[in-house]
């Protein structure tokens, strides 16, 4: 519990700095910034506070773990709406000003990023029982599926942290020892999270090695 307390506060920390430094840009009329802010938000502010709370469900079963789940689903559908609009942002401010889109190697993290961000979430609402669609998939596949919806989250958000990195220093964003500390901060966000993802923690680690080269690995509920 210490270090999923520790990954919010220092997520929230790493947003809020984001933020206040494009923030004058905002004042300004500029569309860019909003780039940087909505992916923020999206990425270190609620899909960090998403796979933290998928992460405390684990132990929990009946209706708190279904209600523990619905509200990691509303959390990441926040997220999602939040990226997509931090992508629109920059594919229309580019669009404006008669550049090329993806040419930089940010913009292919970023695109491939953004892609996992819809992927992922696909697979949760899947994953989901009460809505009753996984029930129309073999049995077998579940726990597949399952560990992929996970997997494919954590690869999301550790990616989303690299993309993050890659066009640093910007002067549009941060240079000199602030821009350090931050990339400091963040990368070891993204560390401690894998750490904590890995940890037997409350109930089952949320990312499980299994084994699917027999009829069915380790279990997931």
């Amino acid at each position: 519990m210490a270090l999923s307390n520790s990954i919010s506060t220092v997520s929230i920390l790493c947003t809020v700095a984001l933020v206040l430094a494009v923030l004058p840009q905002v004042y300004a009329g500029e569309l860019f910034p909003w780039h940087p802010i909505l992916m923020g938000l999206g990425f270190l502010g609620f899909m960090c506070e998403g796979i933290i709370a998928a992460y405390r469900l684990r132990p929990t079963d009946g209706p708190p773990r279904v209600a523990a789940i619905q509200n990691h689903m509303w959390v990441q559908m926040t997220s999602t709406i939040s990226i997509l609009l931090g992508f629109w942002a920059i594919y229309y401010n580019k669009t404006l000003h008669n550049k090329q889109h993806f040419k930089s190697l940010h913009g292919k993290v970023g695109l491939f990023t953004t892609l996992l961000s819809l992927a992922a979430p696909t697979l949760g609402v899947l994953s989901f029982k009460k809505l009753g669609l996984l029930s129309r998939l073999p049995s077998e596949w579940h726990p597949f599926i399952k560990w992929l919806h996970r997997m494919l989250g954590a690869i999301t958000w550790v990616s989303a942290i690299l993309a993050m990195q890659l066009p640093l220093p910007h002067r549009a964003v941060f240079e000199g020892l602030l821009c350090w500390a931050w990339q400091a901060a963040s990368l070891g966000l993204g560390v401690a999270m894998l750490v904590m993802l890995r940890r037997p923690g409350p109930g089952k680690p949320v990312l499980p090695s299994v084994d699917f080269t027999g009829v069915q690995g380790t279990k997931h509920h």
